[in-house]
């Protein structure tokens, strides 16, 4: 059933404002995916709204990069093409060389617990290769950094970027081991920063994300391998069926 807007002026604002997050977190966790298409009709079921605010919301997540309305076919995900995601990367690896500077200079023993906890949390994760639950914890880890840092026109360019990396960042953690060494990197940060270091903090969280630039690009060349050596073994059994 659609929500009651109670007919205040407010209200078709409001219910816009929700499904935009509600579209935004399915993206970011990976339920739609680069190129899928946005089906606005299970949306609006999903949020409890009319198309309205639904079509709206993806005009205006249009408007932030994140869809790409094509005409006489929808909306679709859209797909970051790899230069432009290693370019975002290095633009990010500056940021947050910036945010571990800023975080070591004023973090509490207790916002450190919270670092340490969902830490913990991505060891869990990783130890049974389980990605459907570290990689929602790696964002609130990193989103917990970014809160931390506490400046708000860093968090403004900072998720206007991040929010194109999602897919690519997935890719990057799928390979074999990768959780673990990411979750290790996120130790470094977090030791750096207990210990109050704002230059190996800022570092540590450069280096992070270079070094996961880096797990994407192996990411990409492992999957152009297998793309290849698949080519391959059907055009050999294509031969092979017509020589029979």
């Amino acid at each position: 059933m659609p929500e009651n807007t109670g007919g205040t002026p407010d209200a078709p604002r409001s219910l816009t404002a929700r499904a935009q997050a509600g579209i935004e977190n399915l993206i970011m966790n990976g339920e739609l995916r680069g190129g899928d298409r946005v089906n606005e009709i299970a949306l609006s079921e999903r949020f409890g709204t009319s198309r309205g605010p639904i079509r709206e919301a993806c005009r205006a997540l249009a408007q932030e990069g994140l869809l790409v309305a094509v005409p006489n076919r929808g909306v679709f995900v859209r797909q970051l093409d790899l230069r432009e995601a290693l370019e975002v990367y290095d633009i990010r690896s500056a940021l947050d060389e910036l945010m571990g500077r800023s975080i070591a200079e004023r973090i509490s023993d207790a916002q450190i617990a919270e670092l340490w906890t969902l830490i913990d949390g991505m060891d869990d994760a990783a130890a049974t290769r389980d990605m459907e639950r570290y990689y929602p914890v790696n964002l609130a880890f990193h989103n917990r950094l970014l809160a931390l840092a506490n400046n708000r026109r860093l968090e403004r360019l900072y998720r206007s970027l991040i929010k194109e990396l999602h897919l690519f960042r997935r890719k990057g953690l799928l390979q074999q081991g990768s959780m673990a060494i990411s979750n290790a990197e996120h130790r470094q940060i977090v030791n750096a920063i207990a210990e109050r270091d704002p230059i190996a903090a800022g570092v540590s969280m450069k280096s992070h994300v270079l070094a996961a630039k880096q797990r994407l690009l192996a990411a990409v060349e492992a999957e152009r391998s297998e793309q290849l050596s698949r080519g391959v073994a059907d055009q050999n059994n294509g031969g092979k069926r017509r020589r029979a």
